[in-house]
């Protein structure tokens, strides 16, 4: 076997052969859900994409699809650093069907 130096991301904590390239939706400076602590999971409907359930009301015009399409950078005004606990005690997402 040979060395391998590998690079830990600082937000998701994914390992990568080369620095730098990758860009990681869980930045803070993004103010994106993914690391916003009034996400409180996932709401799914039919047959729109998955959109964020917002505890502070922020997100109601935005779905996953849109969220990806701005590369994750959604500088979300009711944004703040934290991390919301929105699995479930058995490791599940909570994803609450909306009729």
């Amino acid at each position: 076997m040979k060395p391998l130096t590998v690079y830990e991301c600082e937000w998701c904590k994914k390992l990568f052969r080369t620095p730098d390239r990758h860009q990681c939706k869980k930045n803070p400076a993004l103010k994106n859900c993914f690391s916003c602590k009034h996400l409180r999971g996932w709401d799914e409907y039919k047959p729109e994409p998955p959109a964020p359930d917002c505890a502070a009301g922020c997100c109601e015009d935005w779905d996953i699809d849109n969220i990806k399409w701005r590369n994750y950078d959604m500088q979300c005004e009711g944004w703040e650093e934290g991390k919301y606990d929105w699995m479930d005690p058995n490791g599940d997402r909570r994803i609450r069907v909306i009729d």
